[in-house]
C-alpha cells in the first residue's frame, strides 16, 4: 500500500494519471507531456514507476510505448485503503 501511495503521492504522476483516467485509449509519452511540467523522457520515467507499482500498463507498438491505466487493480487497491479507514478501531486500541 505504502508503494501506491508513494507513486501517487508526486504531482506529475497524479497528472498522469488523472489524464489516463480520462482517456479511452492508450497513450504515448509524448501525448502525456501535455498534462505535465516535464518533458516526454521525465514523462516516461514517471510512467515506469507508475507501471512498476501496478498502476499502469505498457505495451509496445513499434518504436513507441503505449500506456493505459489498470482501472481495476487501482480502484480495487484503494478501495482496500478505504475500507481500511472507515472500519472501526478495535476495542484494545
Amino acid at each position: 500500500m505504502a508503494g501506491l501511495l508513494k507513486a501517487l503521492g508526486e504531482f506529475n504522476r497524479l497528472s498522469l494519471v488523472y489524464k489516463l483516467c480520462q482517456c479511452k485509449a492508450p497513450q504515448n509519452a509524448m501525448c502525456l507531456c501535455e498534462c505535465c511540467s516535464v518533458d516526454a523522457s521525465g514523462v516516461s520515467r514517471h510512467l515506469k514507476v507508475l507501471a512498476q507499482e501496478g498502476i499502469v500498463s505498457s505495451e509496445r507498438k513499434g518504436r513507441e510505448i503505449q500506456y493505459s491505466l489498470n482501472r481495476g487493480e487501482v480502484s480495487k487497491r484503494l478501495r482496500k485503503l478505504a475500507d481500511i479507514i472507515e472500519a472501526e478501531p478495535s476495542p484494545e486500541m
